[in-house]
């Protein structure tokens, strides 16, 4: 199969939508109408409520939990408020709502529209002072990669993603990123397959906690306790670029293990993401560089207490000729040995 689009799927896919619609009911003023085992109302207006807030029965928020603000102030995450016939609503604070679902970049302050924005923030791009409004997920990123190109009067021309280089007559290039523009210069493809290598490491990085997952040396995990496999020895095969996001979790135990085994003819580049709920942008764990015809179990401890923070995303890409090949599997187990 090729490309990447038809590869986006995930192991417990009801979550993120979940999540989204519970977002989009009412994401800052999140009001439950109090049963008739509740406190009675308030009568001084809104006071700070003494009850939890969970997700898929773990507790996320504990009864009378304050947070603590940038300038050393606290604050109630939930409000509870009497409507004007007396029942109680609850009210969870903003900041509180981004941490609990998980959302990339939290919540901010957009003065100029005079809204609160989830997933999004205010950049100073040109350092100029000035804010501009950003959503995270859409940004490029931009590695160390170097790109060359044949233009239409026989050129050489140039490029790096993230700044240009001059070309052979002494103009700035555009830059053709991932080595996709029209005739790659074959000895700049190695450079840049070079470079890119040069950010790697032969190993993951054990301990290195993301969300919910830490990631652990594969030799932890009780294989005999094997729970659920959603995806055995699946092929994915792209002459740029393979993407594909894992949704695992915490019900079907303690480890989440991906397999990745390198079927193609150059060494692959390979990262792990951990990605927002809400929101694509994330954090990275330890890249690797994979020789072909290797394999290597990436193997991640499970945080019962964080159910919504599921997702892991594996990308790979060619270090060489050939484009990328790789055989994935995603296994989860029970319990440690």
């Amino acid at each position: 199969m090729h490309g990447k689009r038809e590869m986006r799927k995930n192991y417990t896919p009801f979550v993120a939508g979940m999540v989204t619609m519970v977002l989009l009911i009412g994401l800052i003023s999140a009001s439950f109408a109090a049963n008739g085992d509740s406190k009675a109302p308030p009568s001084g207006g809104a006071e700070p409520a003494q009850v939890g807030v969970g997700v898929f029965l773990k507790q996320q928020i504990a009864p009378g939990e304050t947070l603590t603000t940038e300038k050393g102030g606290t604050a109630p995450k939930v409000l509870a408020y009497p409507d004007n016939k007396g029942e109680v609503h609850y009210y969870i604070e903003a900041t509180a709502v981004a941490e609990l679902f998980d959302v990339a970049d939290g919540v901010n302050f957009h003065a100029e529209a005079n809204q609160l924005e989830f997933g999004a923030k205010g950049v100073d791009w040109e350092d100029n002072g000035k804010l501009e409004w950003d959503a995270l997920c859409s940004r490029q990123r931009h590695d160390f990669n170097l790109h060359g190109s044949t233009d239409k009067d026989g050129n050489t021309v140039i490029s790096s993603e993230g700044f240009g280089i001059t070309g052979p007559d002494g103009s700035v290039s555009n830059a053709y990123f991932g080595g996709r523009g029209p005739n790659p210069d074959p000895e700049l493809q190695k450079e840049q397959w070079s470079r890119s290598k040069s950010l790697l490491s032969a190993k993951p990085e054990y301990g290195k906690t993301l969300g919910m997952y830490t990631e652990a040396d594969p030799a932890e995990m009780n294989l005999g306790s094997i729970s659920g496999r959603s995806m055995d020895g699946r092929e994915f095969k792209d002459e740029y670029e393979i993407e594909h996001t894992f949704a695992f979790t915490s019900l079907l135990g303690k480890y989440a293990a991906i397999t990745i085994e390198n079927t193609g003819t150059s060494e692959a580049s390979i990262r792990i993401n951990r990605i927002n709920t809400v929101g694509d942008y994330g954090a990275a764990f330890s890249g690797i560089y994979l020789p072909a015809g290797e394999k290597i179990t990436r193997a991640f401890r499970i945080d019962e207490n964080k159910p919504i923070q599921n997702q892991l995303q594996l990308v790979a890409k060619p270090l060489g000729p050939g484009g990328v090949s790789v055989k994935l599997t995603a296994e989860q187990y029970r319990s440690g040995i």
